[in-house]
């Protein structure tokens, strides 16, 4: 089985992803060797994204930090790459999804998630209980609260009584890891009106190959913005109008957490002149979002 770990980092989150890789490297000694795991990795060092005639730390200096996060990655296949087309964490996505066209399950994961040394290992397990019987799946670990209870059917029970927006600070070193005993929960969201699904895009979510071969991540969508949502939907409207049996899987007892409450990049953010072009490029995938959908049946 061959699972494809996919990670983009722009320069100012070179640190951020230093503390991914050193996590999944203590996961990585819980895996079953059989599964073939993949880590496929981006640094964008586009001119785009940074205006390096105006940075007092110079566009090498993130390269070789990359290079040497690269050799100290030894557990799996890896391929780390710089690049100038690739501009955000969807690009990043659309390129695993092209690249690893054999891949049974793509994993996506952002630099800023805290998550305990067994996750990989849970992980294994879901998959491997479930690709037989339901081979279009996602699966996610449990969160804690966050902004809406449309989130609370992936909310660890432990952080049901938090308030909305608890992520923002709460210490996702003590809220990460396990909260009792690990099952597999079908998750199946009846707040929304728009999906029975819900997930994010960079939580640790694991997609089979299948299914996300089958909806793809648009062209049209661009570099960042509503592909996780697009993933959504669309299966909402596969599962209703094809009948296709799609499910959704949460790891139960297994909490990862966004590090808002530590994280600080300012030690870059002020001595590079970073192009912050996330709403541009949400518009671009919004703009197209209705017009791809129409596109999946």
């Amino acid at each position: 089985m061959k699972i494809v770990i996919s990670i983009f980092c722009l320069p100012y989150e070179i640190d951020d992803l230093e503390n991914t890789l050193n996590q999944l490297k203590r996961a990585s000694y819980y895996c079953d060797k059989s599964i073939d795991w993949n880590l496929d990795v981006t640094l964008c060092t586009s001119p785009e994204m940074v205006d390096w005639n105006k940075s007092s730390i110079n566009k090498q200096y993130f390269i070789d930090k990359f290079l040497k996060l690269s050799h100290h990655t030894d557990w799996c296949v890896k391929t780390f790459q710089t690049s100038n087309e690739i501009l955000g964490c969807v690009s990043q996505r659309r390129f695993s999804l092209k690249k690893h066209n054999d891949a049974d399950f793509f994993v996506w994961l952002d630099t800023d998630i805290v998550f305990d040394e067994r996750t990989l290992f849970y992980i294994e397990t879901a998959v491997k209980s479930t690709k037989d019987e339901f081979p279009l799946s996602i699966i996610t670990p449990e969160i804690v609260r966050i902004w809406d209870n449309t989130w609370d059917c992936i909310v660890n029970e432990q952080f049901l009584d938090k308030p909305h927006d608890y992520q923002k600070t709460n210490d996702p070193y003590k809220d990460s890891g396990i909260k009792g005993d690990i099952s597999i929960v079908g998750v199946n969201n009846s707040l929304s009106p728009q999906s029975r699904f819900k997930f994010a895009g960079g939580w640790f979510t694991c997609i089979s190959g299948t299914l996300l071969r089958r909806i793809g991540v648009p062209e049209s969508f661009g570099h960042y913005g509503y592909e996780d949502t697009f993933l959504m939907v669309a299966s909402e409207k596969l599962t209703r109008e094809k009948n296709e049996k799609i499910n959704q899987f949460k790891i139960k007892n297994l909490v990862v957490c966004e590090n808002y409450k530590y994280r600080n990049n300012s030690h870059y953010l002020n001595h590079i002149s970073v192009y912050d072009r996330r709403e541009e490029f949400r518009n671009i995938a919004h703009s197209n979002f209705q017009n791809e959908l129409k596109n999946i049946v």
